[in-house]
């Protein structure tokens, strides 16, 4: 044990000649779950291994993996051919059963989640937490699905290409009913269509997601009317990955708020925008209440329930300690204020005045995106004499803009909000425009993960932005490193200093794990002390309003194992002809660095870089001190032999780490397997007829068979039922003569005598090429028993 733990030391300190090959967090099915609940999922992982670690960024949500990782969940039929079989292949993952506990009293909203292994850290998931219990997917349903009375939530997702989900649910009463679908909150690429449609068939309402923003809708329902919901992708994709979360409740849905804060501690009118808010009709209207915003410091927003006659709606307002104005004739602007105006006219400018003093400082932004508004907002400060002296369009990662200027000189300047989104408008096109002195303070912002390695120390970079002046120096505290790692160096950012790298050691003789790490900054801001939090962007939500919803104090740490192996292709250049349906060996060279010379398992990536449109491999063991490797490709007899096919592959063995712990090194393969397309070796064919059967009489079925001279093995043909009929529709397999290369046969099926409708059957016909590999022909046919 001694001498394999120094050789794993031997390798971890040496030069990092293969590159690891990091996991990465997919998704959760089902996405959501109720606080208060413990809620079993599957997590969807691409290129896992078995010694994962889980981690959610809430330590009160507690996320434990119950299983090891699937096999490779291939994407089923159909499949894109023609142009789309050229677009990006979306990774094929493995699922882990996993659960989810979430405390009582945890507050709706997204609960971030990550893996870690021996060869580095995941990017973020996302897992929704609700107040409610939601309805899953009948999976294996033939019509629409029947759901309870409103209001109902329901969760899904879109596994198979053209793939379209059908809703049932009634309408208890006149009035709104509001539909919200989300899937790209949840990280799931999902362009998505929604039709209602009432019980004659009739499109009531549709709504297309073509900008990326979750689809939803509000129509007018009929009383004790039932309609059906269909959700699908708008370009018919789909994908194990594309979850989602469909609730339908009877109530309007709002759209806006003026204004779109309101002032700590006070108690003001509001006025709410959307469909059906006053009357219930199928228009945009408006209805205004008093509202109570709450006096607690640091919260800033609340979940309101506005009560209408025809149901309710929950909207988020926000919360902050300005004056908050609704814009009027009078657009002088105070300092500090905020105020929220509308595009609801054919405007494409709107002017404010304030006054500046020459040497003062102000920080002014304009928010839309931020709201959920459809504007995309430009902001422009101009002099006294007119002409611009500051101006922004686009912040990073939003359409919002924001400007701070000093004052050249006294007098009036004019605040320039402008609009170039050319979408139509309405009262619900709003934006809100901030001035404020920027006070003394200070943010810091680092990176969301850090893989280091024994011998090569890491670097924690952190930023500190000052705002106000500030200058002081932070002292910095990192909390929750993996054991045997240690940050060296000081851990102050000097004053006026605008970052600082950490530099992180990794002990030789350390355990190779990740953990969750918080930096903490503390300084001086107006004379008294001044705890930050350094926040770091882990992007999940495809819709955030903001790039702040990306940040997280969760930080992770941890150790990796540089792969002591390198796995290369003999041929990457697609000269190479391959038969459609029959395995292709390809040879691969396989390098170590010593002292290793253990198994390495070669496995299918989870990135491909095409639609593998049914390309599929096993997983394939490299014996001990292998230089060469088999690794067999088997392509599906429909692939087109204009195109070149290419699979990625992944390589993995098991690892000790300097505490005897093993764990599995991965490493991507240096190119593809490249092959061009040509004829297959075998077809076997039914003929198309129509087949009525009597329950419970036999089946006849005649195949006909094309076998290339080149195969010499016997070729077996057999029937595949449907999974309906496993067991009551059965053949015994034939044998085709060997070395005849047509041949017609005859399957010969029994059938149970309770066996009625139409149903799918395949054929399949399959021998081996050179004893060793597979070649494979089907053909299906439909059959109707009758009783």
């Amino acid at each position: 044990m001694r001498s394999l733990l120094a050789s794993l030391t031997l390798l971890a300190l040496a030069p990092c000649a293969f590159a690891q090959k990091a996991p990465e967090a997919g998704y959760v099915y089902p996405p959501t779950g109720k606080a208060g609940t413990t809620v079993n999922v599957v997590l969807g992982v691409y290129d896992a291994t078995p010694d994962m670690q889980f981690f959610t960024h809430d330590p009160r949500v507690k996320l434990e993996a119950l299983g090891p990782p699937s096999a490779l969940l291939l994407p089923p039929p159909p499949y894109w051919f023609g142009q789309k079989a050229f677009s990006g292949a979306l990774p094929v993952s493995r699922e882990v059963p996993a659960k989810f506990t979430i405390p009582a009293g945890f507050p709706p909203g997204p609960v971030r989640w990550q893996l870690a292994n021996a060869s580095g850290i995941s990017g973020a998931g996302t897992f929704l937490v609700t107040d409610g219990t939601d309805v899953l997917e009948d999976e294996k349903g033939t019509g629409p699905q029947k759901l309870a009375p409103l209001p109902v939530a329901v969760c899904g997702r879109l596994i198979k290409i053209e793939e379209t989900d059908r809703y049932q649910f009634r309408a208890a009463k006149a009035g709104p009913v509001t539909i919200d679908l989300t899937a790209r909150r949840l990280g799931a690429n999902v362009l998505a269509a929604l039709e209602v449609r009432d019980a004659a068939g009739k499109l009531v309402a549709d709504a297309v997601d073509s900008e990326g923003r979750d689809a939803n809708l509000t129509f007018s329902a009929a009383a004790n009317a039932d309609y059906t919901v269909s959700v699908r992708d708008i370009d018919f994709r789909g994908h194990r990955s594309y979850v989602y979360r469909l609730s339908i409740s009877a109530g309007p849905k709002v759209l806006a708020v003026l204004p779109a804060a309101g002032k700590r501690g006070e108690t003001r009118t509001v006025e709410f925008v959307g469909p059906g808010v006053a009357t219930g009709a199928p228009k945009l209207e408006s209805v205004t209440k008093s509202v109570a915003f709450p006096a607690t410091a640091g919260e800033d927003s609340f979940d309101y329930k506005l009560q209408t006659p025809h149901g309710d709606a929950t909207v988020t307002l926000l919360v902050s300690d300005l004056t908050e104005a609704v814009e009027s004739a009078n657009r002088a602007l105070a300092v500090p204020s905020a105020t929220t105006g509308t595009f609801a006219t054919a405007d494409t400018e709107k002017l404010f005045t304030l006054v500046g003093k020459k040497g003062d400082t102000l920080a002014i932004s304009a928010q839309s995106q931020a709201l959920g508004s459809p504007l995309d907002v430009t902001l422009a400060l101009r002099g006294p004499d007119g002409k611009e002296v500051a101006r922004n369009d686009d912040l990073p990662g939003t359409t919002d803009a924001a400007l701070t200027y000093t004052f050249a000189a006294d007098g009036t300047y004019t605040v320039a909000v402008g609009e170039q989104s050319g979408k139509a408008r309405d009262r619900a096109s709003v934006f809100r425009l901030v001035v404020q002195k920027p006070a003394p303070d200070f943010v810091l912002r680092t990176v969301q993960k850090l893989p280091i390695k024994a011998g090569t120390p890491g670097q924690l970079a952190i930023t500190a932005t000052r705002l106000g002046g500030h200058k002081e120096p932070i002292t910095l505290q990192i909390t929750g490193l993996p054991a045997g790692v240690t940050a060296t160096g000081p851990l102050v950012i000097p004053a006026g200093a605008a970052a600082l790298n950490v530099p992180l050691a990794l002990a030789p003789d350390a355990a190779i794990t990740t953990s969750v790490v918080r930096v903490v900054g503390t300084s001086t801001v107006e004379g008294k002390p001044a705890e930050r939090v350094a926040l770091a962007p882990a992007p999940g939500n495809l819709v955030a309003a903001s790039p702040d919803e990306h940040l997280t104090p969760a930080i992770l740490v941890g150790g990796t194992i540089t792969p002591p192996f390198k796995i290369t292709p003999v041929e990457k250049d697609g000269g190479r002809r391959i038969p459609r349906g029959a395995e292709h060996p390809a040879e691969l060279i396989v390098e170590r660095t010593a002292p290793f010379n253990g198994e390495i398992v070669l496995q299918m990536a989870a990135q491909q870089s095409r639609h593998k449109q049914g390309i599929r491999g096993n997983d394939v063991v490299v014996p001990a001190g292998a230089a060469r490797a088999i690794y067999p490709v088997f392509m599906p007899e429909w692939l087109e032999t204009a195109r070149t096919s290419r699979m990625a592959l992944v390589a993995y063995a098991k690892i000790p780490d300097p505490k005897g712990n093993v764990r599995y090194v991965l490493a991507a393969m240096n190119g593809q397997i490249t092959m061009s397309i040509e004829g297959a070796l075998l077809k076997v064919s039914v003929a198309e007829e129509e087949r009525v059967v009597k329950a419970g009489a036999p089946l006849a079925i005649p195949v006909k068979l094309a076998v290339v001279p080149t195969l010499t093995d016997s070729v077996t043909v057999e029937l595949i039922a449907p999974d309906a009929l496993k067991g009551k529709v059965t053949a015994p397999a034939v044998k085709a003569e060997a070395g005849k290369s047509d041949q017609v046969l005859a399957l010969s099926a029994k059938v149970a005598a309770d066996v009625t409708g139409t149903h799918r059957f395949t054929v399949r016909a399959s021998t081996k090429r050179d004893g060793k590999y597979l070649v494979l022909s089907e053909a299906e046919f439909e059959v109707e028993f009758t009783k």
